[in-house]
């Protein structure tokens, strides 16, 4: 069988790079290569940002209903390819096939959620304080060009979140997915041709973080950075930045905090779901599982039941729960996680090592280990995997020393009957957002998402996500004496 080449979208074209290099993409599930794709080097990434500068201002210029009427577009050419791109999903990523048709849908609703926060953005008129006469109107405008950089592990969900909401704010865009998963951007991209976006608005570029990633990063043309990632490489794209407006989402080792008196089937079900969906690859994983002495044991054997349930296998049948994970260096951080554990005395008691006769070696299955400690790797670290770590705790305040400990806080979640003690929790942990009596693993179209501490810097969802991409500008009106003396 013949493999596509796929290409890149620079100001309205689709292109090769300018050397002619290119990559292959290989399927974690099945081992086939899937596409091979241009290799971009800085002087593609220069030219996209250029062919974005160009077209900024003609964006920008449109009214408010015409870039919702573009996202609508948009949403229109997703959803009559939503099987197909979910498979593709699937093969690039190695997620079930059941959550990958979730993933593509979702975007269709996000899309649409954040078009009507863009109609409905309001700016105060303030009054002058040290000079009454003076009348100050707010207004929100574009930053100018924006750079988006997006993960593998979610890759229509996360530019979902971004790139079509920097397009409407009236940004043009440069897209730099993750090499590992770049075939869903070029369908999304598809689907934004398809809905007649500006020529130079919106470019694709696929290529190598250290190069293709930093020189957008790094280029002074561009006026805002979104990225999706590894706190380390949040942390060198702060420093390098320079002034542009730079929105972080990053890692997470999130707690799932269950208390003496939780209702532990219900807590135990929400284990395993926020450890296991996606194979545990998410920043707002369960990444550790902080559990009462007086419940601990009880609670271990319903999780241990649990983890049974969830059925590892080929990612394109329904029945499959756990696919593949997505590239071998993130497995071998979940052995080495593991090998660290139980070398100092944890125990694992369900999975905890890759399955063999599968089409590829990263298949691991749900994995339960107890008595992690705060000095084990899987106890401090972000092990980003299909792993419950289960850590004992005496009190609420143990509870809360070990949750900040690794100052993570992206989301953090309490199981609890009682809801004095949930909002005591709640005020105590550095997080930004806490759930209480569900997973970590909890997102909303609408409510303001984003982390503390080594988790990020700024917000996005609902009207958030409008706000990170625009500026604030104040026009300030003398509406009492006029210049010339005239009342």
């Amino acid at each position: 069988m013949d493999v596509p080449h796929l290409r890149m979208f620079i100001d309205g074209e689709w292109c090769d790079s300018a050397t002619g290099e290119t990559f292959e993409v290989h399927s974690p599930a099945t081992g086939e290569v899937l596409a091979t794709l241009p290799k971009a080097n800085r002087e593609d990434v220069r030219r996209a940002v250029d062919a974005a500068e160009e077209a900024q201002p003609r964006l920008a210029r449109l009214s408010i209903k015409e870039r919702a009427e573009m996202a609508v577009r948009i949403t229109e050419a997703i959803r009559p390819n939503i099987d197909a791109w979910a498979l593709d999903l699937t093969l690039e990523q190695g997620k079930p096939i059941k959550e990958a048709r979730l993933e593509v849908s979702e975007v269709i609703p996000n899309l649409l959620w954040n078009t009507e926060d863009l109609k409905r953005l309001e700016t105060p008129v303030l009054e002058g304080y040290s000079k009454p006469e003076m009348m100050y109107l707010l207004r929100r405008e574009p930053l100018g060009t924006v750079g988006v950089i997006t993960p593998w592990n979610y890759p229509w969900l996360l530019p979902g979140e971004f790139v079509v909401q920097a397009l409407i704010c009236g940004n043009a865009v440069v897209f730099k997915p993750a090499s590992a998963t770049p075939i869903s951007a070029v369908h999304f991209l598809e689907a934004m041709q398809h809905a007649g976006i500006p020529r130079g608005a919106m470019n694709l570029i696929a290529g190598p973080g250290p190069t293709a990633g930093m020189e957008l990063v790094e280029n002074p043309k561009v006026d805002g950075i979104c990225f999706t990632g590894e706190t380390a490489t949040g942390e060198e794209i702060s420093h390098r930045a320079g002034l542009k407006k730079v929105g972080l989402e990053l890692g997470g080792s999130g707690p799932l905090i269950v208390l003496d008196d939780a209702d532990l089937s219900k807590a135990a079900r929400d284990i395993a779901f926020g450890c296991y969906n996606n194979a545990g690859q998410v920043c707002c994983a369960n990444g550790r599982i902080l559990v009462h002495e007086k419940v601990h044991d009880a609670l271990v054997r319903k999780v241990v039941e649990e983890s049974r349930r969830w059925r590892l296998g080929d990612p394109r049948r329904e029945e499959t729960d756990i696919g593949s994970m997505n590239n071998e260096p993130t497995l071998a951080k979940v052995e080495r996680h593991l090998a660290d554990g139980v070398g100092r005395g944890a125990q694992v008691l369900a999975g905890g090592r890759r399955v063999p006769a599968m089409p590829t070696p990263l298949y691991f299955p749900a994995t339960v280990v107890d008595g992690v400690t705060t000095d084990m790797l899987l106890g401090n670290s972000e092990t980003f995997g299909p792993v419950a770590p289960i850590l004992e705790f005496r009190s609420l305040e143990q509870a809360v020393e070990i949750a900040n400990l690794p100052r993570y806080g992206l989301s953090m979640a309490i199981h609890t009957a009682n809801i004095k003690r949930a909002f005591t929790l709640a005020r105590d942990l550095k997080a930004g957002q806490i759930v209480i009596n569900d997973p970590v693993l909890y997102w909303d179209y609408n409510h303001p998402w984003g982390g503390f501490r080594r988790s990020g810097i700024g917000r996005v969802a609902g009207r958030w996500t409008i706000e990170a991409f625009t500026e604030i500008k104040t026009v300030i009106l003398n509406v009492g004496e006029s210049p010339d003396g005239a009342s």
